[in-house]
């Protein structure tokens, strides 16, 4: 396997519509890159998408041209893409070092919402890696996401901030470290699975 000689970071976004993520990893792919991260979502009937990809012969391809592909195999006029060389390790080492957790607010949507949870995490040096905040019921909307707490943070003192400044406002928090979230809310299918297939005769 050859070693990527180039990495760059790729955005676009536009109108959503059928087969965007083809059309933008078809060109990846057949310039021979290989996608190492990708975040892809429509937000507001917008497609949004960056990812990572790795190339191993730099001298076929800049980042110019890159983005000229893209924008060649999307018919659309009102598109927007950006082509960032970046060092194949800058994504390897997190902005902080510590644990991750899954961050999740639960209840009414209120003005200041995220700025508050967001303002209570800066100040404990918590980073958000991934965030969502989802009105899809404005009488219970769902904040949740990826957060980094730093090593020797106090976990209990920052789940007890989260409730103590958002109670007020009939919301529910939740910060569970990602082993314990993954094994909660894993077990229960996998346990229906296992079940499911006792019920079935031996082949």
């Amino acid at each position: 396997m050859k070693i990527a000689e180039h990495t760059f970071l790729i955005t676009v976004m536009l109108p959503d519509r059928v087969g965007i993520l083809r059309d933008v990893t078809g060109v990846v792919f057949k310039h021979g890159g290989n996608l190492t991260d990708l975040r892809q979502m429509v937000i507001g009937g917008v497609f949004s998408l960056s990812c990572v990809a790795e190339f191993t012969d730099a001298k076929k391809l800049e980042a110019g041209v890159l983005r000229e592909t893209i924008l060649a195999q999307l018919p659309e006029s009102d598109v927007i893409v950006a082509v960032m060389p970046c060092a194949a390790d800058s994504f390897s080492e997190p902005a902080v070092e510590g644990e991750r957790y899954v961050a999740s607010i639960s209840g009414p949507d209120r003005p200041g919402r995220v700025y508050t949870i967001a303002k209570i995490f800066a100040a404990s040096g918590v980073n958000v890696e991934d965030w969502r905040h989802d009105l899809s019921d404005i009488n219970r909307a769902l904040t949740i996401g990826i957060v980094r707490v730093p090593t020797g943070c106090d976990v209990a003192k920052l789940q007890k901030e989260l409730a103590d400044k958002l109670s007020p406002f009939d919301l529910a928090t939740s910060l569970r470290h990602e082993n314990i979230f993954r094994a909660t809310n894993e077990v229960g299918p996998i346990s229906a699975l296992l079940e499911s297939q006792k019920d079935k005769p031996n082949a």
